[in-house]
């Protein structure tokens, strides 16, 4: 990334180091190497500053300087190495070399004949909405540019097939001691989180945020909170496992990789569905058999037809919402969880709940127009003929708004995928988030 952003101009030399020993980092979720005045710095501003202005200066927040500084005292105070942040790619800052136990193997001068010297007005670009760097310097610049996001996306790994590389393995995730400005115990955000897309927040143009997730009302007492989980969380990696608190050691991010395959391209698939247009009644059923099809294929694991199982339908719908929002928690001994893993583990609890509930109420109503088998005894055999109703366009409207709702309540369309995908010989720029349901900061 530095090669592509700063190699192309005045004199560049570059050092390629390796670790002897592992490094004890905190990683800050999201983009919070984009230098920008929408939210990607926040949790920083927040963690070092106990402030997050609406408007930062310009100064403030391209001063990385300054900002580097700050985190070494923050790591120091800590006891750690580092930090892990994320712009396009991932990148790793180290206070000390020598305490770290880093190991400088080749030191290359890699100025190409020609550079041009950066003037001080050109020291960083005065755009914070700019489009992907397309190269300053020498001959060779724009192409440097598009090679760190190829680079960047090497380490991208998505679910599904869908992604173009692996998951990064090269820094290991402690879910023990994860911090979220999510946790409802900080009462100064309460509501924050999901106040929709404004301005460059919508990826645009290459830059901003896209939820809108800020933290612009965060009380100094919860930062200083933050501050005291952060600081508790480190302590307890550097504390030695017989004497630790208790860790499941669960993946939490392979769990909920798992919830997302199973649910997001069904869920997805019914919505586009619903979105066609009903242009007769034959079409009417298409939609509504498909819909159907669909509901019936995610529930399938926690569902029992209420004439096989002798249950009323209420029943059954209870059953099924809740098998369906639990099945991958419930087993979980609450006994070898640990604080902050809780957390995860009551999330999930809480987007299963709200996901299966909305899945159980698209199978219901789709199933009363096609197969009619939530109603049907071992009497009237299985399929029963579709039934008719003028108010169709109106439900299948309804139902339309009812899984965007809930669409958009989760976020993963903005991470996980995008309509339009990169031919194979051009760079691709999407692809930005790692986690799915959770994490801002992590240790």
């Amino acid at each position: 990334m530095s090669i592509g952003i700063y190699g192309s101009v005045g004199t560049t030399v570059l050092h390629t180091m390796v670790t002897k020993k592992p490094l004890r980092v905190i990683y800050f979720d999201g983009q919070s190497a984009s230098l920008t005045t929408t939210g990607s710095l926040d949790s920083q501003m927040a963690v070092l500053g106990l402030y997050v202005p609406i408007n930062p200066g310009y100064d403030y927040v391209y001063n990385e300087t300054l900002r580097a500084h700050q985190l070494c005292d923050l790591t120091r105070d800590l006891g750690i190495d580092g930090v892990v942040r994320m712009n396009a790619g991932f990148e790793v800052m180290l206070c000390d070399y020598s305490d770290s136990g880093v190991q400088e193997i080749i030191t290359s001068n890699i100025t190409v004949p020609g550079n041009q010297q950066r003037e001080k007005d050109l020291s960083l670009p005065r755009d914070p909405h700019r489009t992907p760097p397309l190269g300053y310097g020498n001959l060779f610049a724009p192409q440097n540019s598009w090679e760190w996001v190829r680079s960047s996306t090497w380490h991208y790994g998505q679910s599904g097939g869908a992604g173009s590389g692996t998951m990064e393995k090269r820094v290991r995730l402690d879910f023990c001691g994860m911090v979220t400005f999510y946790d409802p115990r900080l009462r100064s955000l309460s509501g924050s989180h999901h106040r929709g897309i404004f301005g460059y927040n919508t990826y645009q143009n290459g830059w901003g945020l896209r939820r809108g997730h800020r933290l612009l009302n965060i009380s100094k007492a919860d930062a200083r909170t933050v501050q005291t989980w952060l600081k508790y969380a480190t302590a307890r990696a550097n504390t030695p496992s017989s004497e630790r608190s208790p860790c499941s050691g669960i993946d939490w991010q392979a769990l909920t990789e798992v919830i997302v395959d199973h649910h997001y391209s069904r869920i997805k698939e019914i919505h586009a569905t619903l979105r066609q247009r009903a242009y007769s009644s034959d079409n009417t059923s298409a939609i509504l058999i498909k819909v159907h099809e669909l509901s019936h294929a995610v529930l399938y694991p926690y569902f029992q037809y209420p004439s096989i199982a002798s249950l009323p339908l209420s029943s059954i719908m209870d059953q099924t919402i809740t098998q369906c929002a639990t099945a991958y928690t419930e087993h979980i001994n609450p006994d070898t969880v640990g604080e902050f893993e809780m957390l995860i583990k009551e999330s999930i609890r809480k987007v299963m709940l709200r996901l299966c509930t909305t899945e159980w109420k698209l199978f219901e109503w789709s199933g009363t127009h096609t197969t009619n088998l939530l109603k049907a005894t071992m009497d009237r055999g299985a399929v029963q003929s579709i039934e008719s109703s003028i108010n169709l366009p109106e439900e299948i409207r309804f139902f339309r708004t009812e899984t965007a709702s809930t669409m958009e309540w989760l976020g993963w369309g903005k991470w996980l995928d995008c309509e339009e995908k990169c031919k194979w010989n051009v760079s691709p720029f999407y692809k930005l988030g790692m986690h799915k349901i959770l994490p801002e900061l992590t240790v």
